[in-house]
């Protein structure tokens, strides 16, 4: 039996994420009294600070994926989740889906932790490493390079260059891997790199 058109969207991991970046958006706007600017002394504890990670809140790695800086930021990133996104939830199943935003959001901060302070860069958020991840695992290495330039997306705007390509990367080597591994359970292994 086909799922109905709302079922459909309500059951969408886009759509819950997007849920979900709105939701804390909010949360915090109103914590904060300011709808437009995130309040960084109120999210402070959940903001990627690099300093403080190496420190021993290895959890801002996770939870500073779901905060932004300024409605013109998660506004973006929602336009580009929707895009991507979609695209990706009709290849893979939803837990997949949700293992790729967090994959490639984590190697993001991650890489963001490691280089950033080489560079100047201390603090971070958002949720763009993770969905450059999604862009990657949409579309291959291939589909990536022909939707950057198509869409003249910058992977060095915003100041998060480092979490925006070590996402695109992580999401392309899941679907690599991810379409391999599949073929390989499958019986249908390939040589083919």
């Amino acid at each position: 039996m086909e799922q109905s058109q709302s079922s459909r969207i309500r059951d969408s991991p886009t759509v819950q994420m997007a849920a979900v970046l709105t939701s804390v958006y909010v949360l915090f706007g109103w914590l904060g009294g300011d709808f437009v600017t995130l309040n960084i002394f109120v999210a402070l504890p959940l903001v990627q600070i690099n300093s403080a990670v190496r420190q021993g809140s290895v959890w801002m790695l996770f939870t500073s994926m779901f905060l932004h800086a300024n409605l013109l930021h998660l506004g973006g990133n929602l336009l580009f989740l929707l895009i991507f996104g979609t695209v990706l939830e009709e290849q893979v199943s939803r837990e997949r889906w949700l293992a790729t935003f967090l994959a490639s959001g984590l190697t993001g901060n991650i890489e963001f932790l490691l280089i950033g302070p080489l560079l100047g860069q201390e603090v971070g958020l958002g949720a763009s490493g993770a969905i450059y991840g999604l862009l990657g695992a949409a579309g291959g290495a291939k589909g990536a390079i022909a939707m950057i330039f198509l869409l003249g997306l910058n992977l060095f705007a915003g100041g998060g260059e480092l979490a925006h390509t070590f996402g695109l990367v992580t999401g392309i080597l899941l679907h690599e891997w991810g379409d391999r591994a599949a073929r390989f359970l499958h019986g249908q292994a390939s040589t083919k790199f």
